[in-house]
């Protein structure tokens, strides 16, 4: 029996086809047409030298334009006596080729290539953007992991009763914020004569203010804080079903609690830890608002330039091609994470 006749069998044909066209249709319009259209604009590319040249033209066009009027007018007047029967016609001629090019201008010829790409091997400064981006994105991961993995296995394995629920609404709360508030309460607590600094210099461990924000620290910690949680709970859920008794046996033959973690409990969360890896990951190295607030001119995200791209200098193409090559990055990182721990999608799926 197929799995059609088994799901109209089971729910009937109206809601057998809804069930498979609803997450069919959501498939295309939310994720397979977007990226097509992301990669189309990439591979778009526009020839900025020409489109310069052509609004040159049209600049130089348009003062021989207001030449001709001026010439014009003063042969009505009589100051130029007649003589010049083309001007009207080299007047008509020129608002022609005028609107010729603005029409190449607003419409320029589809030329695909791979330049948009190509454009960040070339630009340093982009480059070192690019790659800061995904380095501290890393750490960050990393960071998230070495501080949720005792969180989540104190939660599951320790806490119980109402310090359980105690523990989880204090986790949970911060979440009811929206990030940009909870990023400008970080920049406050790190800012120059912030809470931090004060406390700081209060018990006497520093003698001069810290500036946090004026390069990567302040966005490190505030990314850190923003993604915590979803390192927390998948690695909670995992180790949540792992058997106590495995634990306290380890314990009895001899076991350390290094060996005991080493063993045991990170071996039997590692889908969980897989999955707060590549989502602490992903949203790191895809954010904005975190290094807009809490990073200083020293301290530029590869999404920022995405986002100049788009919104500062009008090229869709070129920010397009950048959010891809993002966007590949994260890919691999998936597929590296998965081969590291040893999981796939199906293992992540069903122990999570």
């Amino acid at each position: 029996m197929t799995e059609w006749r088994r799901l109209v069998l089971q729910n009937g044909t109206i809601m057998a086809v809804f069930m498979v066209s609803l997450p069919s249709l959501w498939l295309v319009v939310m994720i397979v047409a977007p990226q097509l259209m992301m990669v189309d604009y990439s591979l778009w590319y526009e020839d900025n030298v020409k489109l310069d040249s052509w609004e040159r033209e049209i600049r130089d066009k348009d003062r021989q334009l207001l030449d001709l009027e001026k010439r014009i007018g003063e042969r009505k007047n009589g100051v130029i006596a007649e003589g010049e029967p083309s001007l009207e016609e080299q007047y008509q001629q020129l608002e022609m080729e005028i609107g010729r090019l603005e029409i190449q201008a607003d419409h320029p010829p589809e030329v695909y290539s791979l330049k948009n790409y190509t454009y960040l091997a070339g630009n340093r400064l982009h480059r070192s953007i690019f790659l800061k981006t995904i380095w501290s994105s890393l750490l960050v991961t990393v960071i998230a992991m070495v501080i949720c993995y005792p969180v989540a296995f104190f939660l599951a394995q320790v806490a119980a009763g109402r310090q359980l629920t105690l523990l989880f609404i204090g986790l949970i709360i911060p979440y009811w914020i929206n990030e940009i508030l909870r990023a400008f309460a970080w920049l406050m607590l790190l800012s120059y004569n912030g809470f931090i600094n004060m406390f700081l210099g209060s018990v006497g461990l520093i003698t001069e203010p810290i500036e946090f924000l004026d390069g990567n620290a302040g966005v490190m910690i505030g990314m850190t804080y923003a993604y915590v949680l979803f390192m927390v709970f998948p690695t909670y859920n995992l180790l949540q079903n792992l058997d106590r008794n495995q634990l306290e046996a380890a314990s009895d033959l001899g076991a350390g609690w290094l060996r005991i973690h080493l063993r045991i409990a990170i071996p039997h969360a590692k889908p969980g830890l897989a999955v707060g890896a590549i989502t602490t990951f992903m949203l790191a190295a895809g954010t904005y608002a975190v290094p807009a607030i809490l990073g200083g001119p020293n301290s530029l995200w590869f999404t920022q330039i995405i986002y100049s791209w788009f919104f500062d200098g009008g090229n869709w193409n070129q920010g397009a091609a950048y959010a891809f090559m993002l966007l590949t990055i994260c890919i691999l990182f998936v597929m590296v994470m998965m081969k590291i721990t040893g999981v796939d999608f199906k293992d992540i799926t069903r122990r999570i």
